[in-house]
């Protein structure tokens, strides 16, 4: 340190020095500048003190900020990118989002640090540069804000800001501030002019910290209180002249709301559960003053009269409304948005006291008839065997998903959902271009094919599936997500139609699936392996060419015992002429078997290109690999067509018969009542 005549520092060198590589590209260098700082900072010395908080040292705390609004900035580039693509995105968001949290525990750690002067100057960056400037953009009901700042990052960064700073102020400023914009502006004129001044009130929250700091000194003992209690009579003497608005009525049309509820209410779905996710967070939070926590009325407040007076609980009936609508939408959305509205609902419902109206009873009869549809959808699909499994994992997925609690709650969700209801207009011009130069070729190369007889036609899923849209994998994804759809309305239907929320219906699902799987039949196909000994027995001659292997002759037999259903190659035995080798197996799901019609002795039979599994780690998420080497069908010749439509009605049946099954295992679930 580098004192002056007047005893005053100066300078620190060493910490200057080490200020030059505070944002050097090497991760290391950086946790090591930090490191360093941090432990300057912790040094009771008045000197230090003196020296950090004077305008040449105190530039390093705004330049701080400034990078980590850089950083949110880059965020709204990458998800407005032409080039990535959506998993490039989402790796490139992990990463950054990744170093704006890297900075937020770097400005939580110094504000842990035991010193009003230092604690004093961080947050005043943190307010004046960082939360002041997105709540504006929220308040002010705009996408974006003068910096270029997007609405979605601005509640993203609020949200994980509240959930890292937790054990300060901070939530009580973005509370107070959310707070105010919970006013629908055309209901009388003295409530105008207050909703016209709202922003003003929000910045006057800078100056009541001010005025709170020199009415009192901030080395008392107990001087923090009384600057928080000094800006909330403030901020709650505003809200109270909102205490009219809990009465009045809620015909109001979304666009006519203002501040955040203009975003709860809008057709964008990244703002609404955006908005919402940021007043959970603030509701939750265990920082927030009572009188707060109070006009919100998501926590603390439990009963009905507590809730007459709260600002935001008063309207929770119209935000169940529209969080149903997002469910029972036509066309279904994207299962990432209808898992976190039912994240939302499931919430709210908690605390909402009194019975839903018909009309929104309504619109979650309808959601859930339609996941029901869906889901019987799939089994005429490749996958429907699997179905009983993924309904037991998901019910635990869903149930962990909903019962996370908001501090916990990753925000992340509302970036990607971003990046993928919001696709850069140059993307999308080039997408459509390549649908309609593929359409192009392959009308082309199809009208080449009927003119040229000679040319044989090669299957038509074939020819579909360069679109991406079709194959085992996209169907094993749709299925799991009809699943995890249906999952969520049977553990939402309690909170709506009343009944014990810990019940679960798959239970008995369980308890049958077990009890059947657990017979055991003499000489059991479906239990045979790669390499068993099993009886030729009704097994149907033909030949198969592999690579590399030449011609065979086998026997095709397929085999359905409840669950399981397989289509044995088997090759006969060298020595038991009864008896033959299983040299290749593909389950009888997807197989869809179908007779050449240019050569009346083909069968053709389509195989999963991989078979997934339940991974055994805690998550209990949905896994797939490849395990099939055969690139994805399989063409079998037989002695005669007699033969070949044997084998195509013994595969059908056998097919309907595990099918069969299935659907009587999971009957008493899909046709459950909603009424009891």
């Amino acid at each position: 340190m580098t004192p002056n005549c007047h005893d005053t520092a100066i300078s620190l060198p060493l910490y200057d020095e080490a200020l030059k590589f505070a944002n050097h590209g090497e991760k290391m260098i950086q946790i090591a500048v930090r490191a360093l700082t941090l432990n300057i900072y912790s040094v009771a010395d008045e000197m230090v003190y003196q020296f950090l908080t004077t305008p040449t040292a105190s530039a390093y705390f705004s330049s701080l900020i400034l990078n980590l609004k850089n950083k949110c900035l880059h965020v709204d580039a990458i998800i407005n990118g032409v080039k990535e693509s959506f998993h490039e995105k989402k790796r490139e968001l992990l990463s950054e989002t990744d170093r704006i949290l890297d900075d937020f525990y770097y400005l939580k750690d110094i504000l842990c640090i035991p010193e009003q002067r230092l604690n004093k100057l961080v947050t005043e960056n943190i307010v004046n540069m960082l939360i002041l400037p997105m709540l504006l953009t929220l308040l002010n009901n705009r996408l974006s804000n003068d910096t270029g700042l997007s609405a979605i990052t601005c509640l993203y960064v609020l949200c994980r800001l509240l959930q890292v700073f937790d054990g300060t102020n901070l939530v009580n400023v973005i509370g107070s501030a959310v707070l105010f914009s919970f006013m629908p502006p055309n209901v009388t004129d003295a409530a105008e002019s207050v909703v016209s001044a709202r922003l003003e009130q929000v910045n006057g929250l800078a100056v009541c910290y001010q005025e709170g700091e020199e009415m009192v000194d901030l080395q008392h003992e107990g001087a923090e209180n009384f600057m928080m209690n000094y800006v909330l009579k403030h901020s709650l003497e505003f809200t109270e002249l909102s205490s009219c608005f809990d009465s009045s009525p809620l015909e109001n049309s979304e666009n006519e709301w203002g501040g955040i509820f203009s975003c709860i209410f809008s057709r964008n779905h990244s703002l609404m559960l955006g908005s919402l996710m940021l007043l959970f967070t603030v509701a939750d939070s265990k920082d927030l003053h009572y009188q707060l926590a109070a006009k919100i009325g998501f926590s603390q407040v439990k009963t009905a009269s507590e809730m007459i007076g709260s600002t935001v609980a008063g309207h929770i009936q119209k935000i169940v409304n529209q969080l149903l609508k997002v469910l029972a939408s036509e066309p279904p959305l994207s299962v990432p948005i209808l898992l976190h509205a039912a994240w939302f609902l499931r919430k709210l419902l908690v605390f909402l006291d009194q019975k839903l109206e018909d009309n929104d009873c309504h619109l979650f009869k309808t959601s859930y008839e339609g996941s029901c549809g869906r889901l019987y959808e799939e089994f005429d699909r490749c996958w429907f065997d699997y179905i009983p499994d993924v309904l037991k994992s998901e019910w635990a997925n869903c149930k962990t998903a909903l019962e996370e609690s908001s501090q916990s709650k990753d925000p992340f969700f509302l970036l990607e959902l971003a990046s993928i209801q919001n696709p850069p207009s140059g993307s999308m011009a080039f997408l459509l271009l390549s649908s309609f130069l593929l359409l192009f070729i392959f009308l082309l190369f199809y009208l080449c094919c009927l003119l040229l007889k000679s040319i044989v036609l090669p299957p038509a899923s074939f020819l579909f599936n360069i679109s991406g849209n079709t194959g085992p994998a996209f169907d094993w994804q749709r299925m799991v997500d009809c699943v995890k759809v249906f999952v969520l309305h049977l553990q939402l239907k309690p909170f709506i139609f009343g009944g014990d929320p810990f019940d679960n219906p798959l239970a008995n699902l369980k308890n049958s699936y077990l009890a059947q799987s657990g017979k055991r039949y003499p000489s059991d196909l479906s239990l045979a392996s790669f390499g068993s000994e099993v009886a030729l027995g009704s097994g149907i001659p033909c030949k198969i060419a592999f690579s590399g292997a030449g011609t065979r002759d086998i026997y095709v037999i397929p085999i359905a015992r409840e669950i399981s259903g397989k289509l044995l190659l088997v090759e006969r035995h060298p020595l038991h002429s009864r008896k033959g080798v299983v040299i290749a197996i593909a389950p009888l799901a997807g197989l869809d078997p179908k007779i050449d019609e240019e050569h009346p002795t083909w069968l053709l039979v389509h195989l999963r290109d991989f078979e997934p599994r339940l991974r055994s780690d805690e998550t209990k998420t949905l896994d797939s690999h490849t395990s099939l080497p055969e690139q994805g069908r399989w063409i079998l010749g037989f002695l005669s067509a007699k033969d070949c439509k044997a084998a195509f009605s013994v595969i059908l049946e056998e097919t309907r018969k595990q099918r069969s099954f299935v659907e009587n295992l999971v009957a008493p679930v899909l046709e459950e009542k909603l009424f009891k």
